[in-house]
């Protein structure tokens, strides 16, 4: 986002008053984070700005679980008995007339159906892959969606659309908008984290940030990558020789010229910039707590 500098003479000028009202929803969701007891009485954490809920709340987490280049939906939960059926045969030119099928253009496209059979459980009669028993003894629990289909063909892309709803990348990310709508129980740990793992062969399919950015929403919503090594979050330890409260001293310090910046530009991601800080040094005693698993079942 850019800065608004502040003019005097261009202060009630058309573009200024547009400039700056078009931070607005923005300012009143950081409002409710910096100062929750206005939309949360007793509030010490981001409430969301859907109060009440339409419906009351039956989880309290999500686990969103996103598989890229995992089994085939044709493999697991989606079976297709013509494409069975089709196996081996050249696939039919209205599926590839006038996409950009990239490296496979010009090549010869054959049919390739499930490679195992599919059965019927529970007593819904999902039809469900045979290679996952255990999935299927719990069909009756599960809700698979198969209405929706995408024109996306590309990895990257499709990724994209999947997590944001858009294959132009700058949208908010779904979890960005659960956080931003819903808010979170806790203060100490971000409400949104991201957690990446990959094969032994490394990650092959290409997974950015974007997939979890907050878009146009400030960049509070956006996700935390924790890390699968090491410390689950970069610079979560202070530098050696810096003791708690100096550490707190530099917040205090760096979050004061913030505000005095704030006060100059009237730009609401300085105040997400301040709110993002004390966020890290909570994070500092709470994070390590939270993957320390040794004493776990």
């Amino acid at each position: 986002m850019n800065p608004l500098p502040f003019d005097p003479h261009t202060h009630l000028a058309r573009r200024a008053f547009l400039g700056r009202t078009g931070v607005g929803l923005g300012a009143l969701a950081l409002n409710a984070l910096l100062r929750p007891a206005t939309f949360a009485a007793g509030a010490d954490r981001w409430p969301g700005v859907v109060s009440p809920l339409h419906h009351a709340a039956k989880c309290k987490r999500v686990i969103y679980l996103y598989q890229a280049g995992g089994p085939s939906h044709l493999e697991t939960f989606d079976y297709k008995p013509k494409l069975k059926e089709m196996h081996g045969q050249p696939m039919p030119e209205s599926f590839t007339k006038g996409q950009q099928i990239a490296q496979l253009q010009g090549q010869k496209l054959n049919c390739f159906g499930p490679q195992f059979d599919f059965k019927k459980f529970g007593k819904s009669g999902q039809e469900i892959c045979e290679q996952f028993p255990h999935i299927g003894s719990v069909a009756d629990d599960l809700c698979i969606i198969r209405s929706m289909y995408t024109e996306q063909i590309n990895h990257d892309p499709a990724h994209t659309l999947m997590n944001t709803g858009s294959i132009v990348a700058g949208r908010p990310s779904m979890g960005s908008w659960l956080l931003y709508g819903l808010g979170t129980e806790t203060q100490d740990l971000p409400g949104y984290v991201v957690l990446m793992s990959a094969g032994k062969g490394g990650q092959m399919q290409p997974i950015a940030a974007r997939q979890w950015h907050s878009g146009f929403l400030p960049s509070q919503f956006q996700g935390v990558k924790f890390q699968s090594k090491g410390d689950p979050v970069l610079y979560i330890q202070n530098p050696p020789g810096v003791s708690h409260d100096a550490q707190r001293e530099i917040v205090d310090t760096v979050n004061h010229l913030n505000r005095l910046e704030h006060d100059r530009v009237q730009d609401a991601e300085v105040q997400t910039r301040i709110a993002q800080y004390e966020m890290a040094f909570r994070m500092q005693s709470s994070v390590p707590g939270l993957m320390d698993i040794a004493n776990e079942p």
